[in-house]
């Protein structure tokens, strides 16, 4: 039951839906007689539709008082049944009436509007539309008269605004397509052109090089008059930018490949060239990559006269400046006091501070470089390096210093501090092991955990038990177990026995085991 009435709640609303759709199919088009008549006067002929003329019994009136050549008097045009009716009425003898005939039955009016509008509603009969062009073909009319364009004169096009603008947009479009190619073609052509020019002059400047460094002496190449050394090296030749940089660049690749005399005629060649002259002016260029080309040049020729100039750089806002600056004065400087680093007031990079510690490494064996001033730098970065250094380049007499300044030091300091104590194993210092171990920091306290197994003692011990027994977590926890193990074996088991935890078992294999003892 339940699905028939839902089946026959269904059919009711396809009903409802559809409801609209089967009056509009019965809506006649043509809504009242007038309109109606009108339309048939328009039309003339309807395919299917005829019509009559009968009197009042509805007898037909014959053709022969018409004069018609049909014998049934039907007529298909409209209009004329119209004219002979007019044409009886004017008589005075007859009182016709008009008879529609649908397929030459006779029907009433409205079945004839009817039939009519189901014509028009099937599209099989099309009305017809109003003549507008008054009996003239147009087309043709168009065809015979003479093109004139809408817009004339010069500057018609650009007296509307829309098209003036549309037309600067596609100017503008085209004018820069066109800048932009001849642009790329240009720096094409310029920079092949550069490649074949330096490929020229270092085939040219390749030989005079090789006679000079082995075929004469460095007091020969001193005493060689500028008339010998323009022939190998041409003066107009070196008045080019680009012959000059071919020339550089390969003296440079040879002093860094070179050793003992060839580096000293190299850089005796780069001076009678006047060539330091030129690298001493890019110090002063207005374009970084220039100043660090120059700051390069002066390195590696050994140019102490430009130290001035490159001391003013090491506070260079740019950072590659201010890197090559600093690596030139620790490499030509006669007395380095790393002044000029802890004045420095910019951080040190991880990068900068390999750099500085390579050339340092190499120059602390020669000269005095008082590294401990860098502990005094009002920038935190120098303050740390200067750490590092302590205990990379293991200076064992600058410890107490770090002593005195580990109390009055920020954390990140205190735990560069412990490191170097702990790296260079001085066990003396457990009071600053002790007090930083009992440090709110979580990361000063671990630093100072694996500390602890190296420079701390029996009070150490016992502190870190007590840290212990408040459980950290699993990291610190293995820390502080491994520099306990370290320190006092047996209060180490003693921990162990009575704190027995899957997390302390763990570690205690894990610290037992001789394979992962480094690990």
């Amino acid at each position: 039951m339940k699905a028939k009435n839902a089946f026959a709640l269904v059919f009711l609303l396809f009903l409802v839906i559809k409801i609209g759709e089967v009056f509009g199919q019965e809506e006649l088009v043509l809504t009242d007689s007038s309109s109606f008549v009108d339309f048939l006067i328009s039309e003339g002929e309807i395919p299917g539709l005829h019509f009559r003329l009968v009197d009042s019994s509805h007898e037909i009136i014959l053709d022969s008082v018409l004069n018609s050549n049909s014998s049934s008097g039907m007529i298909s045009d409209f209009n004329t049944i119209l004219a002979l009716k007019d044409k009886l009425l004017m008589s005075d003898s007859l009182v016709p009436q008009v008879q529609y005939l649908i397929y030459e039955e006779p029907n009433t009016f409205a079945a004839t509007q009817e039939y009519v509008s189901n014509l028009l509603r099937n599209g099989d009969l099309v009305a017809k539309t109003a003549d507008t062009s008054n009996g003239k073909d147009l087309i043709s009319l168009a065809s015979r008269e003479r093109y004139s364009p809408f817009l004339k004169g010069t500057y018609a096009y650009f007296g509307d605004f829309k098209i003036f603008a549309v037309s600067i947009i596609i100017s503008v479009f085209f004018i820069s397509a066109f800048t932009m190619i001849l642009f790329m073609m240009i720096f094409k052509a310029r920079r092949n052109r550069k490649e074949v020019l330096q490929g020229v002059y270092d085939e040219q400047v390749v030989g005079p090089l090789s006679e000079i460094l082995f075929e004469k002496t460095l007091e020969e190449l001193e005493l060689l008059s500028d008339e010998e050394l323009y022939e190998n090296f041409p003066a107009k030749l070196l008045k080019k930018p680009l012959y000059v940089q071919v020339l550089v660049e390969r003296i440079l690749a040879l002093n860094k490949t070179m050793k003992g005399d060839f580096k000293l005629k190299l850089k005796a060649l780069y001076r009678r060239l006047e060539l330091d002259k030129r690298s001493i002016k890019k110090l002063h260029s207005s374009k970084w990559d220039k100043v660090v080309i120059g700051l390069v040049e002066v390195n590696e020729m050994d140019l102490t006269e430009a130290m001035k100039d490159v001391r003013k750089l090491v506070n260079s806002p740019n950072f590659y400046i201010r890197s090559q600056a600093v690596a030139t004065l620790l490499n030509l400087s006669d007395s380095v006091d790393l002044s000029f680093l802890r004045d420095q007031t910019f951080p040190l990079s991880t990068w900068q501070q390999m750099n500085y510690l390579r050339i340092i490494k190499f120059l602390n064996s020669s000269r005095d470089l008082n590294i401990n001033s860098l502990f005094c730098s009002n920038n935190q970065s120098i303050r740390l390096f200067g750490y590092k250094l302590v205990r990379i380049l293991g200076l064992v007499d600058l410890l107490a210093e770090l002593e005195e300044k580990f109390e009055s030091v920020s954390d990140e300091e205190k735990i560069e501090i412990i490191k170097t104590f702990e790296y260079l194993g001085i066990p003396t210092q457990t009071e600053l092991i002790n007090g930083s171990l009992k440090s709110e920091n979580k990361e000063l306290v671990s630093a100072a955990a694996k500390a602890a197994g190296s420079i701390g003692d029996d009070t150490t011990a016992r502190i870190i038990c007590k840290i212990l027994e408040e459980s950290p977590d699993f990291r610190q926890k293995m820390n502080l177990l491994k520099s306990l193990q370290n320190l006092n074996k047996e209060l180490y088991r003693q921990f162990i026995f009575e704190n027995s935890t899957s997390d302390l078992r763990r570690i205690d294999k894990h610290l037992l085991d001789p394979l992962l003892q480094d690990v």
